[in-house]
């Protein structure tokens, strides 16, 4: 019997008004570098449609220190983007964007995972 490492699926939360909205971070090994995807997962722990917000490659070959990055990325992204003071929307364009300058500010590379494979 082969038995593989169970980890759990670490998340973020953000608030938005009186509400926390939460992302959820994904990493898988690729080969000489982590692949990271950030997905909008909904409000207060209430699964919506998820939403992709980015996919990058931070230069890194451990998941935890990918992780490090992904909280650091949002973090920034959220200082720059307009979100609602509704606690229904988020403008997922608008942080779309914003995570996406700054990964690629910080030296990552943006990434497509399905042209490498589905995850």
């Amino acid at each position: 019997m082969t038995v593989k490492l169970i980890r759990p699926t670490p998340y973020l939360t953000f608030p938005v008004s009186a509400y926390l909205h939460r992302v959820d971070i994904e990493t898988e090994d690729i080969g000489a570098t982590i692949g990271t995807r950030l997905t909008y997962a909904g409000v207060n722990g209430l699964r919506r449609q998820a939403v992709p917000l980015v996919s990058y490659r931070p230069g890194t070959r451990y998941a935890d220190r990918a992780e490090e990055c992904a909280v650091e990325h949002l973090a920034k992204a959220l200082e720059r983007a307009e979100l609602s003071g509704r606690f229904d929307f988020v403008d997922f364009t608008t942080l779309a964007l914003a995570l996406a300058d700054v990964v690629q500010e910080d030296g990552c590379q943006l990434w497509d995972p399905d042209e490498d494979g589905e995850w």
